[in-house]
């Protein structure tokens, strides 16, 4: 008889809290946290041609984990740092030939945080500066400059910044 009164009053309890939980309390998994920077490589002739360069590779400075390549051959996917306002890469061409080429640029951008919901918490998303890449080695550099394409970095759908070369 004790069982059955506690199993009656275990059901309008869980009915309650299942009702009372909102749409808020759940974080989607298609929320990103925070996106990252599209890079397209463009022919420094024609800024509306891509054009993939030769034997490339990148290296993040100041952090030991390699870059994944994400994206095609003239496209880069690239974290930035939430907590600071810049990020180095090393862009290198011809890796492992006489005509290897290693060019260190800096990425310059403004963080700024965009509240979602209660579950999902703060969105990081960036802003690029108005010298939004600096080469960090002048000399005999391979890349010829910088084309902001969209200087909101707010999601993933198009590409933010040209590397011409």
């Amino acid at each position: 008889m004790k069982n059955i009164r506690l199993f009656f009053l275990f059901i309008p309890l869980t009915c309650i809290t299942h009702l009372k939980c909102e749409r808020d309390d759940i974080c989607i998994e298609s929320v990103i946290e925070s996106p990252d920077l599209i890079l397209l490589f463009l022919d420094t002739k024609d800024v509306s041609v891509r054009k993939s360069p030769l034997n490339f590779s990148i290296r993040a400075i100041g952090n030991d984990v390699p870059v994944l390549r994400r994206g095609s051959n003239d496209s880069l996917l690239l974290p930035l740092k939430i907590q600071e306002k810049n990020v180095q890469f090393e862009f290198i061409i011809n890796k492992g030939s006489e005509e290897e080429n290693i060019d260190t640029i800096q990425i310059n951008y403004q963080r700024f945080d965009t509240f979602i919901n209660a579950a999902c918490g703060f969105r990081s998303n960036f802003i690029l500066e108005n010298e939004p890449a600096i080469i960090l080695n002048p000399g005999d550099n391979w890349i010829n400059g910088f084309k902001i394409l969209k200087d909101t970095i707010s999601n993933e759908e198009t590409a933010h910044l040209g590397i011409l070369h």
